[in-house]
Order: structure tokens, then sequence, then C-alpha cells
């Protein structure tokens, strides 16, 4: 038998194994696929289960204060001493702008992502806007005392809403987690106005300055968890400032503490954006800070003044 006519009646046996072969791969490969979007989809499902906990964990605290406050005053204002009635008015009033807070830091975070949060322009002091967040955030015989000092003057164009949502994010890690002290500071450098919050706290350890901005990341956990709060204020912080072409980001503070530092563009620039990246952030142009004469030729070192 010649080697044509063996190789004509193996081959419809090589095209068989040919086809189980490549038939077997397939099924593998789609097996694996079946087996890693079956794996997407509990991730999916275990997020959201944990954020529905979380929300739900995070709003149940103050809804009960409120209920249970408001409930005594409708029963028995009239009998209350003025000085418990102006108590609980006010535990009912903080409470409820936590709860505002809270619901304004999710609604934020798809808008976020979709590159479709509007931000409307708006000229306004900082140094007004930051005491009031402060005075907010540490009101008057607190066990944390906070400090500003701004120059007076300086004048930013944005987005006011915006600006005081990621001050405050700020400034209420530095109330979690910072120490009793906590300080407030605008500087000049380049291009960039600073505004500076540093806390005389253990600050964040080296291995978690970077996870600090990641969505619902904590320094504590778990059973060890002693802050309220879903982890996300930092993360929106900083995707709200290169929204608005500055940024937020961690500095260790000489010899203790942290300072997170938020910078706003002094004059109108263009930041150059990689728009092939999901949720990459699309600076709003016309974003700046006015600086008073006096304060134009300063500039910082960033040499720790606390």
């Amino acid at each position: 038998m010649s080697q044509t006519e063996i190789l004509i009646i193996a081959l419809p046996a090589l095209l068989g194994i040919g086809t189980v072969f490549w038939a077997w791969r397939i099924t593998a490969g789609g097996r694996e696929r079946e087996k890693e979007v079956r794996l997407l989809s509990e991730e999916a499902h275990t997020i959201k289960n944990d954020f529905v906990a979380l929300v739900s964990h995070e709003l149940r605290t103050p809804l009960t204060s409120i209920a249970g406050f408001s409930d005594t005053l409708v029963e028995s204002w009239q009998s209350l001493p003025m000085e418990e009635v102006d108590e609980f008015l006010s535990i009912i009033n903080r409470q409820a702008k936590y709860l505002g807070d809270l619901v304004e830091d999710v609604l934020v975070i798809p808008r976020l992502e979709a590159n479709r949060l509007t931000l409307d322009l708006d000229l306004f002091d900082l140094g007004d806007l930051i005491e009031e967040v402060a005075q907010m955030v540490f009101p008057n015989g607190g066990r944390k005392t906070s400090l500003v000092s701004l120059p007076d003057g300086v004048r930013v164009t944005a987005d006011r809403r915006r600006v005081h949502q990621v001050i405050r994010n700020v400034m209420e890690n530095a109330r979690k987690y910072g120490g009793d002290q906590i300080l407030v500071e605008g500087f000049v450098l380049g291009d960039q106005y600073l505004i500076i919050v540093s806390d005389n706290g253990p600050g964040v350890p080296d291995k978690e300055t970077q996870k600090v901005f990641e969505d619902f990341e904590q320094l504590s956990k778990g059973d060890a968890r002693d802050s309220s709060g879903m982890g996300l204020g930092l993360p929106i912080a900083r995707r709200l400032a290169r929204a608005m072409g500055g940024d937020v980001w961690y500095e260790r503070r000489f010899p203790t503490g942290a300072r997170f530092c938020y910078s706003l563009p002094l004059n109108r620039r263009t930041v150059l954006v990689d728009e092939s990246l999901p949720g990459a952030p699309r600076p709003l142009e016309g974003v700046r800070v006015e600086l008073p004469e006096d304060v134009q030729s300063q500039s910082s070192d960033l040499i720790t003044r606390m």
C-alpha cells in the first residue's frame, strides 16, 4: 500500500481526532469563561450586599437619634427644661446634617464615575468657607479643636458646594482618625494653592497610605471599628478635587501625625487626562484661586508649622 493510500485512509481519523480536540478546547474555554463570569457575578453580589449593609448601618444610627429625640420633644417639650430642649434640637440638627452629607457622598459616586457630574462655577471667599466647615465638624466644646490659618482675601472660582464637600470630607477624616489638635493652613506652591489639614495623631501606617483613597476602606474595620462612616470620604474628595483641576494626597507630618493636602489651580490651566481610562475625570476649565497682592509673592516649602 502506497503512502498516499495510507494518508487517505488515515486522514478521516486524524480529522476526527483534531475535531474532538478542537471541540474540547472550545468547551474547556467556555467552562473557564463561565467560571470567570460566575465569580464576577458573585463578587458583584457580595459588594452590593456589603454596600447595602454598610449604608443601612450608617443610616440607622442618626435616624434612631432623630426619631428618639423628636418623639420626646413632641410628647413632653413643654415640661422639659429649656436647656434640654436646646440640646435635643442641636442633636437632631447635627444628625440631620450628617444624613444629608452621607446621602450626598453616595449620590455623587455614579456621577463621578460616568463623568456626568455638573459643576457650577461661583466666586466665593475660601477662608469663610473653611471656617464654616470647621465650625460644623469641630463644634465648640468638643474634645477636639481646630485652628484655621488662612490669609484674608483668598477667593475661589469653583463649585462652592463641591469644594465644601472636599474640605468637609478631609476634616471629617481628621476628626475620626487624627489627634486632638487640627490645623488648617493655606499656602502658595507654584501654580497651585494648597489647603493643608494636619493633626497631631498617630498618622497613617505606610502600608495604608494608598488604601485610604480606595472606596470603603477604613483604618479600623469589623469589631475593631470605632468610628462612623463608609470609607468614602477621602476617595470622593480626591475625585472631586481632580474633577476641578486639583488633587488630594497624604503626607507624613513630622514628628508625628498626618497631613492631607488639597490643591486648587491658581490660574486657568489645561490638565491632560487619559480619556481611555474608566472614570477619568475631566477638569472643569475656569476653576482658579485669586489671591490678594500681598499673598501672591508668598510660597511654601511645606515646613510643618504645628
